[in-house]
């Protein structure tokens, strides 16, 4: 029951957002934010990934396979948090609405940041039970922090998830390169350790009522 209630508060959430988007767009006639709407839908593909690995009998499913959907997950995930950086739009919009921009930018990116935290959790509770406790913690931690590093890529390489099968060597250069630039540090660790914490409370919040 607890199960199909969070599924259900995240459609309207999902819900809400796409009536902002609408109302924008009646308000102004502009198309400007549709990249939200893009921008959400690849934050809903890590959360969708992770409810079908919930979904298989841990039993029966070998480690390769399991670590290679996670690794798949892994990839996508950073898509959730990303829409925080889409606040950076705010500077090229002319609008006599900015409260209204704001909103709308808020909401996609809390929604996001919902998403990012409920996937880690379902995908921590996974490890735990395939692995152990101790596995499922240092997973968690490096995850927030390789979060932090894909909202990098994403937002100053502009590289997207699916860069990694289409032109993996690309995407190694320039990670590789990155490291000599503070911002990358910076970003790393300030998105890392922001999500870390909110993945934190939610998880004591969790176990304090399981």
């Amino acid at each position: 029951m607890k199960y199909l209630k969070k599924i259900s508060n995240i459609h309207f959430l999902i819900l809400f957002c796409l009536f902002l988007f609408i109302v924008r767009v009646k308000l102004t006639g502009s198309l400007f934010f549709g990249f939200l709407l893009w921008n959400l839908f690849l934050a809903m593909v890590p959360y969708l990934i992770s409810l079908k690995i919930k979904r298989l009998n841990f039993e029966k499913i070998t480690k390769p396979k399991l670590i290679s959907l996670l690794f798949i997950w892994l990839i996508f995930l950073p898509n959730a948090p990303y829409i925080i950086t889409d606040f950076i739009h705010l500077h090229h919009i002319k609008s006599t609405l900015v409260w209204l921009d704001l909103f709308i930018i808020f909401a996609y990116a809390s929604t996001g940041l919902c998403i990012t935290i409920l996937s880690l959790f379902d995908v921590y509770k996974i490890i735990k039970q395939k692995w152990n406790l101790k596995y499922a913690n240092y997973f968690s931690y490096a995850v927030t922090f390789l979060c932090g590093f894909g909202i990098y890529l994403g937002r100053f390489l502009r590289l997207n998830s699916w860069d990694i099968f289409t032109n993996p060597i690309t995407v190694l250069k320039k990670s590789m390169y990155s490291f000599n630039d503070a911002k990358t540090w910076l970003v790393t660790f300030g998105f890392g350790t922001f999500i870390y914490l909110l993945f934190s409370i939610w998880k004591t919040q969790a176990n304090a009522h399981s």
